[in-house]
Order: C-alpha cells, then structure tokens, then sequence
C-alpha cells in the first residue's frame, strides 16, 4: 500500500472515547514500535510484547495520559489487530479458532503490514506518520492554553490569539475555499504550517495584521510551535521547567530553550566541532541530531549547554544512543548492547569511533552507567 493509504489509516484509529477525547494507547504503541525500529532493537517485522517494548510505550503513554488512563500496553498490542495493518501471529501450538482471549499464551507476535514496516524504518517518513498519529488527540484548544499558560502569556493574550485563529484567521481562509473548519480543527503540524502560510498571503490578513501590529501573525506562529512541541511531549516538558525556572533571565530562558529544542547555540557549536556526524563523518547537517550524552532532565544548567555534554549524530545513532542501544568508551570505540540483535541493519559494527576530548569523559561515563542496556 503506498504511504498515503497508511497516513489516512493513522489519522482515523479506531480508538476509545471518553469524555471527548480518545485513548492515547494505540497511539502509544505505533509510537513505541517506530522508536524501536529505527533504534536498531526490532531489525525484522516480528514485534513482540517484551520488557523493551513495554518500557518504550510507558515513556510515551505517561507524556499523554490524561485522567483514569491506565499504563496498559497489552490493550493495543492485541487490539491494533483491528486497523487491518497490524497483524498477530498464533503460538505454534494454539488452534486460532478455540481462541477467546489474546495473551502471551496464544500470541507469539505481531507483525505489520511489509510496506508499513519499510516505512517505519525511514526517520524521514516516520515523521509524517507520527504527525498523523498525533491526530487523533485531541482538545488541542485546551491544550494550547495550558502551553501558553506555562509559558507566562497572559490571559488576555491568550484570549486575542484564540479568538484569531478560530475566528477572524479561520473566516479568512472559509472566504477564500481553502478551508471548511477552524483551524484548530487541524492537529497535523505539517498541515497548519501549509494554512498558516497560505492565510499570511491572504490581502485582508496583511491589511489587518499590520493594523495589529503583528498580532494576527504572532498568533499563528505561537500554534505552530505548540503544535510542534506536541509532537515532541518530552521536550515540552523540559521547556515548561525551563520557563518555570525563577533563577533563570529572560535571556537565559531563551538560550536553554534553544539547546533543548537542538537549535541555538549549542547546535551550533556541535557542528563546529565534529564538521558532520562525530561518528560516521556525514556531512549534511540538515540530517544530524544534536544530542546530549548525560540526558537533559539530568543534567544542571552548565551541564546542559556545554558542547562535550553533546554529540552530533545520524537520526539512527541519535536514537539507539538515545535510547541505551549503543554506548562509547572513553576511547571513543564504540559499544553494542546485547539489546541490539543486528546491528548491521544500522550500520553499525565495532570499530567504529570517535575522537574524545577530555571534556567528554564524565559524560560518557554516565552514559555507560545510567543509561546504556548491556554489554
């Protein structure tokens, strides 16, 4: 099935609804499964519901739980059956038919659909699955308020932008046959990035933005970065402490939002660095993550911003570091968890390095002791 077959699929889950909003669990899941494939640790398309798993869909589902919502992974392991492109594979020894309850007792696997399995292995395509995933949360209105409200914006402010975005901004766009609903209707970061341009090239909303000074554009890009931090709840989270942070100045705030976001200065100062990826030596930096050894949520403020704290990596090696597949020494060689079952599918092997400075040492040793699986 080509890609938009399965973009449409992710917009439209068949999930529970409860007091308007769905279940965040089959969400969870895809989510989990796309992690574990680009990170080297699901290298075939037979996903099981072990520990790993387990682990990876608790990290996401407690980002987007709400209410009574329990951590439950073997609701939408078994039950994204339904969706059509997730499958599930009997034990040997189980007739199918006598089956009248999913469990590890009759459940050896699951499997997804060959194309969609391809398509999760590409951190480029996966990025518009996940955007469509994210879809099917929603109350995004609400949402927004709490981010502005985290972020210091007054209630007034709030209020103004709301009130543009789902009225003047929205009738604009109605006006011209570019939309049928509000905008924030649209969950899709991609897609209202595409609106908002085509609303900023509207003649009205140039005439009265610049009565406004500005107020109509700064609106639009204020959802937009909140729809982007949705797609990035754990990076939110660590925006909302640096906002709440007393000790920090506006100025300072600024910058470790920034680093944190992989942008600024410290971005900058990897690139400079390492000239490409530390490891392989890629050169388009487009394509490299800035990542931090000693993770974010761990690190203090100086630990945060300083360039040996980081490495500029491949968006493969960025999340198998990330997520413990793969360590270094202080030599620089590099480190497989026994986690990692074929490595090659990576391009990944021993051997590999990169060059240490002194700097790089403690953080590294927090790596390999904290945060690395296994030798």
């Amino acid at each position: 099935m080509p890609l938009d077959f399965y973009l449409e699929k992710f917009r439209n889950l068949n999930t529970n609804s409860r007091g308007g909003r769905n279940s965040p669990h089959k969400v969870c899941m895809l989510l989990s499964v796309m992690d574990l494939i680009q990170a080297g640790h699901i290298h075939s398309n037979k996903i099981q519901l072990n520990d790993v798993l387990k682990e990876r869909f608790s990290f996401h589902f407690n980002e987007r739980k709400q209410g009574n919502d329990q951590d439950k992974p073997e609701t939408p392991f078994y039950h994204l059956q339904t969706e059509g492109f997730w499958g599930l594979a009997y034990n040997s020894n189980v007739d199918s038919e006598k089956v009248t309850r999913y469990s590890a007792k009759s459940i050896s696997h699951a499997y997804l659909d060959d194309n969609l399995f391809e398509y999760f292995k590409s951190s480029i395509v996966s990025n518009d699955l996940k955007d469509a995933l994210l879809e099917n949360l929603s109350d995004l209105p609400t949402l927004y308020v709490q981010w502005m409200l985290d972020l210091g914006k007054s209630n007034n402010t709030i209020k103004k932008y709301l009130q543009a975005i789902q009225g003047s901004i929205t009738n604009w766009l109605i006006e011209a046959n570019v939309i049928q609903v509000p905008l924030t209707s649209v969950n899709s970061f991609s897609k209202f990035n595409l609106l908002a341009e085509q609303a900023k090239n509207l003649d009205k909303f140039k005439v009265i933005d610049a009565r406004g000074h500005g107020m109509y554009k700064a609106a639009l890009n204020s959802y937009l970065q909140f729809l982007k931090d949705l797609a990035q709840l754990d990076i939110k989270s660590d925006i909302q402490k640096i906002v709440q942070d007393n000790k920090l100045t506006a100025t300072e705030r600024s910058i470790m939002i920034s680093a944190r976001i992989g942008q600024g200065t410290f971005r900058r100062q990897l690139i400079d660095m390492w000239k490409g990826c530390a490891v392989t030596g890629y050169k388009n930096s487009q394509l490299l993550m800035a990542s931090h050894i000693k993770p974010w949520h761990v690190s203090n403020n100086e630990e945060r911003l300083d360039k040996y704290n980081g490495l500029l990596l491949l968006a493969n090696l960025d999340k198998a570091f990330d997520l413990g597949f793969i360590s270094f020494a202080n030599t620089g060689e590099i480190i497989l968890s026994k986690h990692l079952e074929k490595p090659q599918v990576l391009g990944l092997k021993d051997g590999m390095r990169f060059d240490v400075h002194k700097g790089h040492m403690k953080y590294l040793d927090h790596h390999r002791n904290e945060l690395f699986k296994g030798y």
